[in-house]
Protein backbone atom coordinates (compact mmCIF):
# COMPACT_ATOMS: atom_id res chain seq x y z
CA UNK A 1 0.00 0.00 0.00
CA UNK A 2 2.98 2.32 0.85
CA UNK A 3 4.85 1.47 -2.18
CA UNK A 4 1.59 2.35 -4.29
CA UNK A 5 1.08 5.71 -2.67
CA UNK A 6 5.00 6.58 -3.59
CA UNK A 7 4.76 5.46 -7.09
CA UNK A 8 1.19 7.60 -7.12
CA UNK A 9 2.59 10.51 -5.54
CA UNK A 10 6.11 10.36 -7.72
CA UNK A 11 3.81 10.08 -11.33
CA UNK A 12 1.45 13.40 -9.93
CA UNK A 13 4.97 15.44 -9.90
CA UNK A 14 6.41 14.35 -12.81
CA UNK A 15 3.41 14.13 -15.35
CA UNK A 16 2.80 17.96 -14.61
CA UNK A 17 6.52 18.81 -15.46
CA UNK A 18 6.63 16.70 -18.83
CA UNK A 19 3.23 18.03 -19.83
CA UNK A 20 4.15 22.14 -19.16
CA UNK A 21 7.21 21.42 -21.94
CA UNK A 22 6.45 23.06 -25.33
CA UNK A 23 8.01 21.67 -28.60
CA UNK A 24 9.93 24.44 -30.22
CA UNK A 25 7.51 24.54 -33.29
CA UNK A 26 4.57 25.54 -30.19
CA UNK A 27 6.92 28.29 -28.83
CA UNK A 28 7.81 29.97 -31.93
CA UNK A 29 3.93 29.89 -32.84
CA UNK A 30 2.87 31.38 -29.41
CA UNK A 31 5.36 33.97 -29.90
CA UNK A 32 4.33 34.78 -33.57
CA UNK A 33 1.03 35.18 -31.87
CA UNK A 34 2.26 37.43 -29.02
CA UNK A 35 3.76 39.52 -31.84
CA UNK A 36 0.71 39.88 -34.41
CA UNK A 37 -1.35 40.97 -30.99
CA UNK A 38 1.30 43.53 -29.68
CA UNK A 39 1.65 44.96 -33.23
CA UNK A 40 -2.14 45.15 -33.42
CA UNK A 41 -2.31 47.14 -30.32
CA UNK A 42 -0.04 49.59 -31.05
CA UNK A 43 -1.57 50.42 -34.50
CA UNK A 44 -4.69 50.52 -32.38
CA UNK A 45 -3.23 52.47 -29.85
CA UNK A 46 -4.01 50.40 -27.23
CA UNK A 47 -1.15 48.62 -24.94
CA UNK A 48 0.47 48.43 -21.84
CA UNK A 49 4.22 47.69 -21.39
CA UNK A 50 4.68 46.53 -17.74
CA UNK A 51 8.72 46.58 -17.19
CA UNK A 52 10.67 43.57 -16.27
CA UNK A 53 13.90 45.46 -16.29
CA UNK A 54 15.44 48.58 -16.22
CA UNK A 55 18.49 50.21 -16.36
CA UNK A 56 20.50 51.91 -13.46
CA UNK A 57 22.76 55.47 -14.31
CA UNK A 58 25.48 52.97 -13.48
CA UNK A 59 24.49 51.15 -16.65
CA UNK A 60 23.82 47.97 -14.77
CA UNK A 61 20.59 46.27 -15.27
CA UNK A 62 17.97 45.66 -12.06
CA UNK A 63 14.90 43.44 -11.86
CA UNK A 64 11.56 44.34 -11.58
CA UNK A 65 8.58 42.68 -10.32
CA UNK A 66 6.18 45.92 -9.04
CA UNK A 67 2.90 45.38 -11.28
CA UNK A 68 2.05 49.68 -10.57
CA UNK A 69 5.31 50.55 -12.59
CA UNK A 70 3.62 50.60 -16.25
CA UNK A 71 3.64 52.85 -19.61
CA UNK A 72 0.10 52.58 -21.34
CA UNK A 73 -1.47 53.99 -24.42
CA UNK A 74 -4.93 54.76 -24.20
CA UNK A 75 -5.72 56.01 -27.66
CA UNK A 76 -4.77 59.21 -27.69
CA UNK A 77 -3.71 59.44 -24.03
CA UNK A 78 -0.37 58.24 -22.77
CA UNK A 79 -0.33 57.39 -18.71
CA UNK A 80 3.11 56.91 -17.16
CA UNK A 81 3.19 55.41 -13.85
CA UNK A 82 5.93 55.23 -11.64
CA UNK A 83 10.03 56.58 -11.70
CA UNK A 84 11.42 54.01 -14.12
CA UNK A 85 9.11 54.55 -16.91
CA UNK A 86 9.51 58.17 -16.98
CA UNK A 87 7.91 60.29 -14.00
CA UNK A 88 9.51 61.39 -11.25
CA UNK A 89 7.76 59.48 -8.31
CA UNK A 90 4.65 56.22 -8.32
CA UNK A 91 2.06 58.69 -9.28
CA UNK A 92 0.60 58.65 -12.38
CA UNK A 93 0.94 60.84 -15.30
CA UNK A 94 -1.58 61.69 -17.84
CA UNK A 95 0.01 63.21 -21.60
CA UNK A 96 -1.26 63.26 -24.83
CA UNK A 97 0.87 61.58 -27.96
CA UNK A 98 1.54 65.03 -30.07
CA UNK A 99 3.55 62.34 -32.05
CA UNK A 100 2.58 58.91 -32.70
CA UNK A 101 5.03 56.93 -35.53
CA UNK A 102 4.99 53.21 -36.39
CA UNK A 103 7.26 51.82 -38.38
CA UNK A 104 7.64 48.14 -39.50
CA UNK A 105 10.64 47.31 -41.61
CA UNK A 106 11.72 44.77 -43.92
CA UNK A 107 12.57 41.25 -41.34
CA UNK A 108 9.69 42.67 -39.37
CA UNK A 109 10.79 44.61 -36.73
CA UNK A 110 8.71 47.42 -34.86
CA UNK A 111 9.59 50.86 -34.44
CA UNK A 112 7.63 53.25 -32.61
CA UNK A 113 8.27 56.94 -31.61
CA UNK A 114 5.67 58.60 -29.09
CA UNK A 115 6.23 62.45 -28.36
CA UNK A 116 4.40 62.89 -25.44
CA UNK A 117 3.52 66.36 -23.77
CA UNK A 118 1.56 66.64 -20.68
CA UNK A 119 1.45 68.60 -17.26
CA UNK A 120 3.93 66.94 -15.08
CA UNK A 121 6.00 64.73 -18.42
CA UNK A 122 7.62 65.37 -21.41
CA UNK A 123 9.52 63.72 -23.95
CA UNK A 124 10.16 61.09 -26.84
CA UNK A 125 10.05 57.30 -26.33
CA UNK A 126 11.49 55.40 -28.84
CA UNK A 127 9.78 51.95 -28.39
CA UNK A 128 11.57 48.76 -30.39
CA UNK A 129 10.14 45.46 -30.60
CA UNK A 130 11.75 42.26 -32.36
CA UNK A 131 10.04 40.73 -34.84
CA UNK A 132 8.20 37.34 -33.58
CA UNK A 133 8.59 38.55 -30.24
CA UNK A 134 6.34 41.00 -28.10
CA UNK A 135 9.20 42.18 -25.80
CA UNK A 136 10.09 45.28 -26.23
CA UNK A 137 13.10 47.68 -25.83
CA UNK A 138 12.50 51.34 -24.56
CA UNK A 139 14.58 54.69 -24.65
CA UNK A 140 13.05 57.44 -22.99
CA UNK A 141 14.75 61.00 -23.23
CA UNK A 142 12.75 63.72 -21.18
CA UNK A 143 13.17 67.03 -22.44
CA UNK A 144 14.26 67.77 -18.73
CA UNK A 145 16.36 65.16 -17.16
CA UNK A 146 18.49 61.29 -17.17
CA UNK A 147 17.46 59.01 -20.35
CA UNK A 148 15.73 55.97 -19.03
CA UNK A 149 16.34 52.56 -20.53
CA UNK A 150 13.75 49.80 -19.55
CA UNK A 151 12.14 46.25 -21.58
CA UNK A 152 9.28 44.32 -21.04
CA UNK A 153 6.74 42.72 -22.97
CA UNK A 154 3.69 44.99 -24.77
CA UNK A 155 0.40 43.65 -24.39
CA UNK A 156 -2.93 44.30 -25.66
CA UNK A 157 -4.65 46.38 -22.92
CA UNK A 158 -7.93 43.86 -22.61
CA UNK A 159 -6.03 41.18 -20.54
CA UNK A 160 -3.21 42.92 -19.13
CA UNK A 161 -2.45 42.60 -15.70
CA UNK A 162 -1.13 45.92 -14.20
CA UNK A 163 -2.11 48.16 -11.30
CA UNK A 164 -3.35 51.35 -12.42
CA UNK A 165 -3.97 54.50 -9.93
CA UNK A 166 -6.64 56.20 -10.59
CA UNK A 167 -6.66 60.17 -11.01
CA UNK A 168 -3.42 60.68 -13.11
CA UNK A 169 -2.36 63.99 -13.24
Amino acid sequence: MRRIAVIIAALLCVLPLSAQKMSKEERAAAAKLAYEAALQSINERTWVLVPQMYTLSDGSFENISDVSVFLSAENQDIICQGAVVGGNDSQGYLAEATEYDVKVDKKGNIKLRMVVSGRMWKGTYTISVRRDSNNADVIFNPTTGDRKQFSGPIVPLVGATYNKRSNPL
